[in-house]
């Protein structure tokens, strides 16, 4: 009869044990949210009501959707805990490829930002290319990035569109080249442009470049390019003496 008692009473501690165990799992580890609520959840944090998701992805380690979209402006990255729906990061940036309409309240043209740049650095329009001109948002600000380069140095300058001061100004000798020739001998940006373009089968109306950059290190010279055509993302790598095609990527 004790044996019994004692079967009974190690059957009920395993029985609460393993409903302990079942109540823990639906509280903290089964997946409550589904990848559609997650989107869901996501687009109603992020303001948006029409977007293009880019990735919905699982994160066990921090039990979570890493769901990431954009519109016409911004690219969104938000993070929705799988259990509790709770947005844990929020992240938006301007889009790379986005195209600056009357609708954005931007106070100073790309012609203007060139000109800031130049002014700052002492060169004129001729002695430098310029491989990058965009808009970004940087602590809080709207600024244009200018990137460009001369025979003997590359800038990079972030300009406050509103104040149209440089909040951000970096230069590099293009050292490091051995005897490679020198930035005389380059194709120019112009020519990495045409060479991509010709390779993807678009034409310069068709796209907006986000990046077109001259990358200078102890082995070689090359130009770094990328463009935005039907919501696939265009990345290119050539050879800043010779024009060859180096590296191609293209996905969403």
């Amino acid at each position: 009869m004790k044996n019994w008692k004692v079967y009974g009473i190690i059957v009920t501690v395993i029985l609460v044990v393993v409903l302990l165990g079942f109540g823990v799992y639906m509280l903290f580890f089964r997946e409550t949210i589904t990848e559609d609520e997650a989107r869901d959840i996501a687009y109603r944090y992020a303001g948006v009501t029409n977007a293009t998701i880019l990735t919905i992805r699982k994160d066990r380690d921090d039990r979570e959707y890493e769901v990431r979209f954009y519109d016409d402006m911004y690219e969104y990255e938000v993070d929705v805990n799988y259990n509790s729906g709770r947005v844990s990061n929020f992240e938006k940036d301007l889009r790379d490829n986005v195209n600056v309409n009357p609708g954005v309240n931007v106070s100073m043209s790309e012609e203007e930002a060139r000109a800031i740049a130049l002014q700052r650095v002492g060169k004129n329009q001729d002695e430098v290319t310029f491989t990058r001109v965009r808009i970004d948002r940087e602590n809080g600000s709207t600024v244009y990035d200018v990137y460009f380069y001369d025979n003997e140095k590359e800038y990079e300058l972030s300009i406050d569109v509103d104040t149209k001061e440089v909040v951000s100004y970096k230069e590099d000798y293009l050292t490091g080249m051995g005897n490679n020739p020198t930035t005389s001998n380059y194709i120019g940006a112009d020519k990495a442009k045409e060479i991509v373009l010709n390779h993807a089968g678009l034409s310069s109306s068709n796209v907006r470049f986000s990046k077109v950059e001259l990358d200078v290190d102890y082995h070689m010279a090359t130009y770094e390019l990328e463009f935005y055509y039907n919501y696939f993302e265009y990345d290119y790598e050539i050879d800043a003496i010779t024009g060859e095609i180096l590296k191609y990527e293209r996905g969403r």
